[in-house]
């Protein structure tokens, strides 16, 4: 004899059948899968954005350093072309000697090689870093400075060094030197818009609780304070056209995201400060 109760096809669980659990568990797994591709393609457009921006800043950073180059030559083309011109006039007055003539092969020569070892230091400037080195910051500032005397005295921009201590860094130093170099040529075109005459950067290193510390500080009015908290934004600029917008953004992201360390900018009295501290 049959019983009156018959057995559901789907055996039956709390809260629905299992089929009905399989096929939301299903779903679950399809938007898993499809919220995964989409947070994908975020981050594939956003490392494709960021490399955009790395090559932009890198493109305006080879253009201020072939100006940087125009200025460091200025002054040993102009030397080297004085001595040739006197060689000349040696010759014309019958007093060109051997020693006279060895004298001024010396003198070009050292002109030549000057000229020489700025190129080199330029292009090492911006081969890549592959690896976290520790490196001295009077060294990097030493470096930074030397590239950029010719721009700035040209501009009669003077540039003093404090070093309070002189900190070893960790970190990646063409990079760090980067960062250092757009500090400076902010720097330098903010006295540009400004009518100060004793036109002054200040750079100083020290060590504040175990972290090395490098200030750039000038006098060139300072930072509008409507737009200070806005330095570090992407393509944002004061320098119209000719501005990117993205070499600051790009110097906070090397010191923050690179090297784990800070970078802030203020006001001073006269003009404005930046801050690495790694």
């Amino acid at each position: 004899m049959k019983s009156g109760i018959q057995e559901n096809p789907e055996k039956a669980v709390p809260g629905g059948t299992e089929k009905e659990l399989r096929q939301a568990h299903e779903e679950l797994e399809q938007r898993v899968m499809e919220r995964t591709a989409e947070l994908v393609k975020v981050l594939k457009d956003l490392h494709e954005k960021e490399h955009m921006l790395l090559q932009q800043s890198r493109l305006a950073a080879m253009g201020e350093m072939i100006s940087n180059i125009a200025h460091q030559w200025r002054q040993p083309l102009n030397s080297l072309g004085l001595n040739i011109q006197r060689l000349s006039l040696y010759h014309d007055h019958g007093k060109l000697s051997k020693e006279v003539l060895d004298q001024s092969v010396d003198v070009s020569m050292k002109l030549i090689q000057h000229m020489s070892q700025t190129i080199d230091d330029f292009r090492n400037f911006f081969k890549p870093d592959k690896e976290k080195l520790s490196f001295k910051a009077s060294v990097v500032v030493a470096n930074v400075i030397a590239l950029i005397t010719g721009s700035f005295n040209h501009n009669q921009i003077t540039i003093d060094l404090e070093c309070v201590d002189d900190p070893i860094i960790y970190g990646y130093q063409n990079e760090y030197s980067q960062v250092l170099l757009n500090i400076l040529m902010n720097a330098r075109d903010a006295f540009e818009r400004c009518s100060h005459h004793n036109r002054r950067v200040l750079i100083t290193t020290c060590l504040r609780k175990a972290k090395s510390v490098i200030t750039i500080c000038d006098n060139a009015g300072g930072i509008p304070a409507d737009i200070l908290e806005k330095v570090f934004d992407p393509y944002f600029t004061t320098k119209g056209p000719h501005g990117t917008g993205i070499g600051l953004f790009l110097a906070k992201n090397i010191i923050e995201r690179g090297m784990h360390g800070r970078l802030t900018a203020r006001n001073t009295g006269d003009g404005a400060e930046f801050a690495i501290e790694v």
